[in-house]
């Protein structure tokens, strides 16, 4: 039986450093992903999918404070982390630097991005890091009612006048970012997990587990086609430009709104240890 991890400091140095950047960028787009999540609660379609939102959003903010509190064992101030960081410091897809500007793109980030997320937290869930997989189990718990409403709210757009379309060119445009956001299989941060058992796959097998989750739906607007043996992109994944650290494929990072947002600016002398 394979000896675990029971802190950050039995981890070897390399294999901490690229959990710490690991649990870093989940942390980012979780913290993002609910601000996104929670920008539509009085603009969603229906009271009930408003209400929805809020509960994600609730769920992505509890789950990024988890992250962050747990960076303290990998030399970070989980303080800083929240409230103290730069725009270019995040590490959050490029998907989330902005507010979206339609339930079509919302749809995106609920149904493909965090569904990759959830891939991600799922090959962490038998770490060989037992502080991680206990925690990660709950927050899949949470984290499959994101997917049916995801998963519920796109099949609907689906028969909706207009609703392929406006899906196609949502999907079309978040459609490599997500793709793309598990690396390469010979990325050094996922390789090296993957070979200490941090991790229990690596890129290209958690890629095939995203399509295997999103491809029936995003099949009916063209980015996937299903074969005898898997769900496979019609696209990529490209990675041009890529920045492999922060996963995202343009430089940047929040807008200032959602910068001033994220780091509870306008609320500071409010915050609290």
């Amino acid at each position: 039986m394979t000896t675990p991890f029971k802190s950050a400091i039995d981890l070897p140095a390399e294999v901490s450093e690229h959990l710490g950047n690991l649990l870093l960028t989940l942390a980012d787009n979780k913290r993002l992903l609910g601000i996104r999540y929670s920008d539509w609660i009085l603009g969603a379609p229906t009271v009930e999918a408003g209400i929805a939102c809020s509960a994600m959003a609730q769920d992505e903010w509890g789950h990024a404070r988890i992250l962050y509190a747990m960076l303290r064992d990998f030399g970070h101030d989980p303080s800083a982390l929240e409230h103290e960081r730069p725009s270019d410091a995040y590490r959050n897809s490029e998907l989330l630097d902005r507010d979206v500007s339609s339930w079509a793109d919302f749809l995106a980030l609920n149904f493909l991005l965090d569904t990759a997320l959830s891939v991600q937290f799922e090959l962490l869930a038998e770490s060989r890091f037992e502080t991680i997989h206990y925690k990660v189990r709950k927050l899949l718990e949470e984290e499959r009612f994101h997917f049916d409403h995801g998963q519920g709210w796109t099949a609907r757009l689906l028969t909706a006048e207009g609703g392929r379309n406006a899906l196609a060119a949502a999907f079309g445009s978040a459609w490599n970012a997500c793709l793309s956001w598990f690396g390469p299989d010979d990325d050094p941060l996922v390789s090296t997990l993957a070979l200490h058992g941090i991790v229990s796959a690596g890129s290209d097998r958690a890629r095939a587990r995203w399509l295997e989750r999103v491809g029936p739906l995003a099949a009916q607007v063209g980015m996937v086609r299903e074969t005898d043996e898997a769900w496979i992109s019609v696209r990529g994944p490209t990675w041009d430009g890529r920045f492999s650290e922060r996963r995202r494929a343009v430089d940047g990072g929040p807008d200032e709104d959602s910068l001033a947002r994220v780091r509870g600016d306008r609320n500071r002398t409010l915050l609290m240890d």
